[in-house]
């Protein structure tokens, strides 16, 4: 039995181009599962470098701290699906960087760089999905966050490896086979007592 024969009959789009911008938690896990679920050519990009307080979400080893997170990431694809097509940026994505993919998966924290990027997904026709979570609340949608004027500015969000890997599972799900839904929910909403 081949590695993707399980999945024959669920009729999930493996052959779309993804572009991931933001690889310190949501994106990190985005790259893994597309890869895991036989997407094949992915672009990375991410000007930041692992701290420590990123490796309470990230499978990966103490020593990588320091290292930029695209780097890395492609090395954690490429480890479990070595010819998946990984391509990394230590920067920020650009209009004149943009590799053309068929998704734009927005996993920073930021709304001036969200807005950035669903402004170049527009441009070059690519469809846009913005990933993020705050503590037990997720959402993922094609449209940018509605902050509005906001601050735009770095802040301590409660972050833990669950909701980054469930909202990354639900993300992949979206980009492959439900792309017209959105969801906009919490952990604990996803559990029925027993």
């Amino acid at each position: 039995m081949g590695l993707y024969d399980r999945q024959e009959t669920l009729d999930l789009k493996t052959d779309k181009t993804i572009c991931i911008v933001g690889c310190g938690g949501i994106g990190y896990w985005v790259a893994k599962l597309a890869a895991m679920s036989g997407i094949e050519e992915i672009y990375l990009f991410d000007p930041d470098t692992i701290d420590e307080s990123n490796l309470n979400r990230l499978d990966l080893p103490i020593n990588v701290i320091g290292r930029n997170k695209a780097e890395i990431t492609k090395i954690a694809v490429n480890m479990i699906r070595p010819n998946c097509m990984v391509y990394s940026f230590p920067f920020k994505l650009k209009n004149h960087t943009f590799p053309r993919t068929d998704w734009l998966i927005d996993c920073t924290d930021k709304f001036k760089s969200q807005e950035d990027n669903y402004k170049i997904s527009k441009e070059y026709g690519s469809k846009y999905v913005k990933a993020g979570y705050n503590g037990e609340n997720f959402s993922i949608h094609n449209k940018i966050a509605e902050w509005g004027d906001a601050d735009d500015g770095y802040t301590i969000t409660p972050s833990w490896v669950v909701p980054a890997v469930i909202v990354a599972s639900f993300t992949v799900a979206k980009i492959m086979k439900y792309y017209d839904s959105e969801i906009a929910t919490n952990i604990p909403l996803l559990f029925k007592e027993v």
